[in-house]
């Protein structure tokens, strides 16, 4: 997960080990955005708010990947990228830098492929963000992004509405998701080609404590837990999941961005 120059990357890394575990759904879906990549040669890629690796794993399991760059800015996620990728794919050159989407030391026009998976939503200026990470793309390389779609999530809002959460709960959804003609304009002002922008929307049912779980991990900068413990507005929210829940549990909607761009040849 990624910083926005704002946001302080403590709580991804705490959090860095038990990741995972907690976002497999996130995993699933940056399988499905590597899957959706049209054939041809990746044999640099940029993985930029690459948190523990997953996305770059399923590129390298798909494409004979030689060099990879994973940017992030939380030291704890790309602690556990090296391990990760050290491990299953110790061939592969991966070079890690500790730094934020808007201030990356990468060359322009140097990679096959830039990918950035369930990080866009993070970052307050998604536009440029976006041109950000066009810069790096070699003409006729591809940009694949995945991120959180506009609609869906009424349920969890409501939750964060009934405890009380501030503003920067409440409103982060109307703020930060985002629909398909808005990353298909931030594409083209880029200077991309969109192949293909689409939205999967899934009604699911969680164990509001699984739920809790996976809030920690991705909004745990949000919470501002004490070391050790939980703040009095986590457990607040973690009451109010429990009251939303029914017999099958909780009970939400999610819909996930996706995008796969390419930039036209010189």
């Amino acid at each position: 997960m990624a910083n926005d120059g704002i946001t302080p990357p403590e709580g991804f890394n705490a959090g860095a080990r038990t990741y995972d575990d907690a976002v497999r759904h996130n995993i699933a879906g940056s399988d499905r955005l590597i899957m959706s990549l049209p054939g041809g040669e990746y044999a640099t890629v940029l993985d930029v708010a690459c948190g523990t690796g997953w996305t770059s794993a399923a590129m390298l399991r798909r494409f004979p990947v030689r060099r990879i760059v994973g940017v992030d800015a939380s030291q704890g996620m790309l602690d556990q990228f090296a391990a990760k990728l050290g491990t299953e794919f110790p061939d592969v050159a991966v070079e890690l830098r500790n730094e934020d989407v808007m201030r990356m030391g990468v060359p322009d026009g140097a990679f096959d492929a830039v990918l950035c998976a369930m990080a866009l939503h993070w970052f307050p200026d998604k536009t440029g963000a976006v041109a950000q990470m066009a810069r790096a793309v070699r003409p006729g390389g591809v940009l694949a992004i995945l991120t959180i779609g506009r609609g869906g999530e009424e349920a969890w809002r409501q939750v964060l509405v009934d405890v009380g959460a501030p503003p920067e709960w409440t409103g982060w959804f109307a703020q930060n998701q985002r629909d398909e003609g808005e990353m298909d304009a931030d594409l083209r002002a880029a200077g991309m080609e969109p192949l293909d922008v689409w939205m999967e929307r899934r009604r699911r049912h969680a164990d509001p404590d699984a739920f809790m779980a996976r809030t920690r991990a991705v909004a745990g900068h949000l919470l501002r837990n004490p070391p050790g413990g939980f703040s009095e507005l986590d457990q607040r929210i973690e009451r109010g999941l429990h009251d939303a829940a029914g017999p099958d549990g909780f009970a939400y909607e999610y819909s996930k961005l996706y995008a796969v761009a390419r930039r036209p040849e010189a």
